[in-house]
């Protein structure tokens, strides 16, 4: 039998750090408008889940194109949600398994445009479909993980101590190091069920992952980031200048 491939975006109403972020004028669109697009362009998916509790994001999204499977429970969107717990339940809800489908949970992040998903599902392709595939950042020198400090008003301490007294003074002395982004979770559903199941396969050697230019991995955590992030996108994306 022939296995669905699904999209899943999650967006919850309840944004802290930026009001409505999932649904915020971004270049002129809401946000979610975006990633539906990218999805939609890479011409890889059979479904396009929305996963919501907000009505109005509901909405807009089904105007768009989404799949909504109606709102979500409160509980599995609060800011201390796990939002494992809602993959599980959509994948309950819409009878998504390991037999029929290959999921990509994707995150509404604008950056992640369809040449990046293509090139995600490849490898993940290429790889029999088996472990998970991400996307990854190369960490940049000065926020390596043994730089890390806690820090009050008036002094830090080295979290690493022994690895920071070991470290080379000279980047060309390192070896590339790179972190994991999770926009993009390409898996079979058993690993996204759960975070620990989630974990636990990320230990294991049949792992890939779509390494991320500068360009593409922004963070929108706060309307600073907005800023920056709706600056460079509507150069690259909407004026189409070189960057």
């Amino acid at each position: 039998m022939k296995r669905q491939i699904v999209a899943l975006v999650c967006c919850r109403g309840g944004s802290k750090s930026i009001k409505n972020k999932n649904i915020k004028i971004f270049c002129k669109k809401p946000l979610i408008y975006w990633i539906y697009k990218s999805i939609k362009e890479s011409k890889i998916f059979d479904r396009i889940i929305l996963s919501t509790d907000s009505k109005k994001i509901a909405e807009i999204g089904k105007k768009l194109g989404f799949e909504i499977p109606g709102l979500r429970p409160k509980k599995l969107a609060t800011s201390l949600s796990n939002q494992f717990d809602t993959h599980k339940y959509v994948f309950k809800k819409l009878n998504i398994n390991d037999q029929n489908s290959i999921v990509c949970v994707v995150n509404n992040n604008p950056f992640i445009n369809k040449d990046i998903l293509r090139k995600s599902f490849k490898i993940f392709k290429n790889n029999k479909f088996l472990g998970i595939v991400i996307d990854q950042a190369k960490v940049q020198g000065d926020y390596l993980w043994w730089k890390q400090c806690l820090s009050d008003k008036f002094s830090f301490k080295y979290i690493f101590k022994n690895q920071f007294l070991k470290s080379k003074l000279n980047r060309q002395q390192l070896k590339d190091t790179y972190v994991g982004i999770f926009n993009i979770r390409w898996s079979e559903p058993k690993y996204l069920f759960s975070y620990n199941a989630f974990k636990k396969q990320l230990l294991r050697s049949n792992n890939k992952g779509v390494i991320l230019k500068k360009i593409d991995n922004f963070d929108i955590d706060d309307l600073e980031d907005w800023y920056i992030a709706e600056t460079v996108f509507n150069r690259r994306y909407i004026k189409k200048k070189n960057i």
